[in-house]
């Protein structure tokens, strides 16, 4: 049943993306801008490294997650060039990432543009000299959601990018490994961040996650407020709330508790996962932040509880140690269940 509410609401979301496919294309067909400072670029025989080109357009968390094949691509073709073609949306997941040759930046200006560009960036670098295109989102290979090498595994988004590996042949390590990399001003941002918050390296810090755009979760601002209220009881405590504008139950949160709670957004996704590094506990709703929060670039020793419709769309497959995954939408009971584990 679970499950059933999910593809509902990925279906649902497919249809408005289908929708604004057939609009775009009685516009125009195929147009694709390119941002000023990326250009498309052919490559010749004269480069005899192995050419990737790889699609992964949106949403960010896709982005981030689906960067968990660059590895095994390297390791798998040794000398070989990733370019990553993306949209400048969704972009960052992929900045100052070590194994990423060149990012190619297409303008879309909302998800339905960033998603769309999956289907039509393919047929623009056909000719551009690529060895090998890899275009594997989730959104578009919907049963794809497993590992055909290990099939125990059972169902979950993130093995889409796992299983186009396989299916090139490719191996990948189980479980996977997502990359983060951080630049020097994003880390002393968030350090300059964290001076101003008083009593920081004294209290309990907690970084909560709560939007999700997906349809993956049932949290909504009345989750924000019921649960941001009991953890603020601990007078000892610090709560920090990412989403992309402060909801209602975050500014009642705020008025409640003003020398604890703390909006995050001016702070990116990026940012916010070294944020992380720097807390005790981190709730989530497997959105952008959750997966940041999963990359190589963040700590393992924290309590972690992850609150999703369905197995399907956790973070699971590339991190479960030290993770609570709560399914019930019931908050009384996910209170209690919080005041039993001491958070």
């Amino acid at each position: 049943m679970k499950r059933q509410r999910v593809v509902k609401a990925i279906k649902k979301q497919q249809q408005v993306i289908n929708k604004h496919i057939s609009r775009v294309r009685k516009k125009r067909e195929g147009k694709v801008l390119i941002t000023g400072t990326d250009k498309l670029q052919v490559y010749t025989a004269e480069e005899k490294r192995t050419k990737i080109a790889f699609i992964q357009t949106g949403c960010w968390g896709d982005n981030i997650n689906s960067t968990l094949m660059f590895k095994p691509l390297i390791d798998h073709f040794k000398d070989c060039l990733i370019d990553v073609h993306t949209s400048t949306t969704y972009a960052s997941a992929f900045y100052n990432n070590p194994h990423i040759h060149k990012i190619i930046q297409y303008i879309a200006t909302t998800k339905e543009n960033a998603l769309h560009l999956t289907l039509t960036i393919p047929e623009k670098i056909q000719s551009c000299g690529y060895d090998h295109i890899f275009a594997p989102h989730p959104m578009f290979n919907h049963g794809h959601w497993n590992s055909s090498r290990h099939p125990g595994l059972g169902e979950n988004l993130i093995y889409a990018w796992v299983h186009a590996l396989e299916q090139a042949n490719i191996e990948c390590p189980i479980p996977p490994q997502s990359v983060l990399g951080l630049t020097e001003a994003e880390v002393k941002k968030v350090a300059i961040f964290r001076a101003g918050i008083p009593e920081m390296g004294n209290r309990r810090n907690i970084l909560m996650e709560c939007e999700g755009e997906s349809g993956q979760t049932f949290w909504d601002p009345g989750w924000t407020h019921a649960v941001g209220a009991h953890l603020v009881q601990d007078k000892n405590t610090n709560l920090f709330i990412s989403r992309r504008e402060p909801s209602s139950g975050v500014i009642e949160l705020k008025k409640k508790a003003p020398d604890q709670v703390f909006f995050v957004g001016d702070l990116s996704l990026r940012e916010c996962a070294e944020l992380f590094n720097h807390c005790q506990v981190f709730i989530s709703v497997s959105s952008g932040l959750s997966n940041a929060c999963n990359t190589n670039w963040c700590k393992n020793d924290i309590t972690w509880v992850e609150v999703v419709n369905s197995q399907v769309v956790t973070s699971a497959p590339i991190r479960s140690e030290n993770k609570i995954f709560w399914y019930e939408n019931n908050q009384p009971k996910f209170i209690t269940m919080l005041k039993e584990r001491g958070i």
